[in-house]
């Protein structure tokens, strides 16, 4: 199968302008929410899309809890049909997958540091390969798993930090 543009198969959402929201809106979406997607911390269903955090150029499921946030214009919401494409298979190439770092680089080449923020028609361009969706399925959910391991493995290298911390503590008062 050839590689696709996602505007063939996601329809983007740009988030308004902070300054235009009305209280009347609803809770925002903050970068805490991403976060809290992204790490597994919020139950995620495949079927609400997902969201690109325009800022870190990285892309989280939206869950349950977020889903009827209202989105800022550091957001991009993605809508498509999770039977095409897998929310967590979109996360994984956005975030790691070589072809789009490429493809990102390619645009970001001549552009400042200050500039290197993607937009919607630069994200709607990206091409996307697109195995079968049991493919799709297994690779997102390894890359779920990883992402809830590794901050599981940095949670506990804090807590033996912690821990040592208070025995040397301790045996300072001895």
């Amino acid at each position: 199968m050839e590689s696709i543009a996602l505007n063939e198969i996601i329809q983007f959402t740009l988030g308004k302008n902070p300054t235009r929201i009305r209280e009347q809106t609803g809770e925002l979406y903050t970068p805490e929410d991403f976060e809290n997607d992204l790490h597994g911390i919020n139950f995620v269903k495949e079927d609400l899309g997902c969201i690109i955090n325009l800022m870190k150029s990285k892309c989280s499921p939206i869950s349950e809890q977020t889903g009827k946030k209202c989105i800022t214009s550091n957001f991009l919401k993605c809508d498509f049909d999770a039977g095409k494409i897998h929310p967590w298979y979109l996360c994984y190439q956005f975030n790691e997958g070589k072809s789009f770092e490429q493809q990102i680089e390619m645009y970001h080449q001549g552009t400042t540091l200050s500039v290197k923020k993607l937009n919607i028609k630069t994200i709607g361009e990206l091409k996307i390969f697109l195995p079968d969706m049991e493919r799709q399925r297994v690779i997102g959910s390894l890359y779920r798993r990883s992402i809830i391991q590794s901050d599981l493995m940095v949670r506990q290298a804090e807590n033996i930090r912690k821990f040592m911390m208070a025995v040397i503590r301790n045996m300072e008062e001895d």
